[in-house]
């Protein structure tokens, strides 16, 4: 046997030791992360498999802490579940929307508009990572995604344990700590600092100014697949403490075009003055507590009704 044939015939060992390891890893890796009760994959492995809510609320934290379903519920006579994330942008939702859209279909999509979404941004694309455990039952939605911005998608998606390996520190946490969330809403507490404040008016310019045209196709096919599928569609802004001039914001003001194109109403809040200024609502400068979020969240019910 030559040398080149021998050198070949330990790769091919070696390739099916790593296959073989990874399958295993790759195992038992997803039957721990389906076996979670809390923390975000459990909730988002909620939303994709069991929910049957009415009404469902998406987008970033400004989603996830402002939107309380127990007040949605009440105001709306519906049921409600928020499925938001934190730090999560476009792409993730369109992702997560796709998804869910495979089992039910809720009457309602409320969806938090952030001014910045669609501002070039490596985190729109780095955060997806959350979905790919999802990959395996949800191919023929994700993969289309992954690859906007990945040319080796196949490659990295055949490996099992690559899809899970970036899940096991958050697993591990909440087990040890559950994190309780009320129907994927999670409150903050506590009123804002004059320090808060103060850092947080010194880095507010973007990051970027540039648009990015695969974050308009997503909220445009965000919107398509709400209207294909007879689902109401609201987009909503959350009230911010520091008034802003977001007329100057390029990123809202092609959002502003693309949802009248789309017939879609913005209920936006950003400069409401209920909430302008007024410290008692707000967590941090750019998220409200409890109090906050639960006075928002039923000024928002009664808009919706007006619709």
């Amino acid at each position: 046997m030559s040398k080149y044939r021998v050198i070949i015939f330990k790769l091919i060992k070696l390739l099916i030791i790593i296959v073989i390891v990874d399958m295993v890893l790759g195992i038992a890796a997803e039957k721990l992360f389906y076996t979670q009760k809390t923390g975000k994959y459990a909730r988002s492995t909620y939303a994709i498999d069991q929910t049957n809510a009415e009404t469902l609320v998406f987008g970033s934290s400004h989603a996830h802490r402002h939107y309380v379903p127990d007040v949605l519920e009440n105001e709306l006579q519906t049921s409600a579940y928020n499925v938001g994330a934190e730090g999560q942008q476009l792409l993730y939702h369109l992702g997560l929307q796709k998804m869910i859209l495979k089992r039910v279909t809720p009457k309602t999509i409320i969806l938090n508009i952030d001014e910045d979404f669609l501002f070039n941004s490596t985190f729109a694309y780095d955060r997806l990572h959350d979905l790919y455990p999802y990959y395996g039952d949800h191919k023929d939605v994700l993969r289309p995604i992954f690859a906007v911005n990945n040319r080796f998608v196949d490659i990295k998606m055949f490996f099992k344990s690559y899809l899970f390996n970036s899940t096991i520190v958050h697993m591990t946490r909440y087990y040890v700590s559950p994190q309780i969330d009320y129907k994927g809403y999670r409150p903050l507490n506590g009123t804002v600092s004059e320090k808060e404040i103060d850092n947080y008016e010194n880095d507010t310019q973007p990051k970027s100014n540039l648009i990015d045209s695969n974050l308009v196709n997503a909220l445009k096919e965000f919107i398509l697949n709400a209207k294909s599928n007879n689902i109401k569609l609201v987009f909503v802004t959350s009230p911010n403490l520091i008034k802003g001039n977001y007329k100057q914001n390029r990123s809202f003001s092609l959002i502003n075009v693309i949802a009248t194109e789309h017939n879609i109403p913005l209920l936006d809040f950003f400069n409401d003055p209920r909430f302008s200024d007024n410290h008692d609502f707000f967590h941090d400068p750019s998220h409200l507590n409890d109090k906050g979020a639960k006075y928002f969240t039923k000024l928002l019910a009664k808009e919706i009704l007006a619709l």
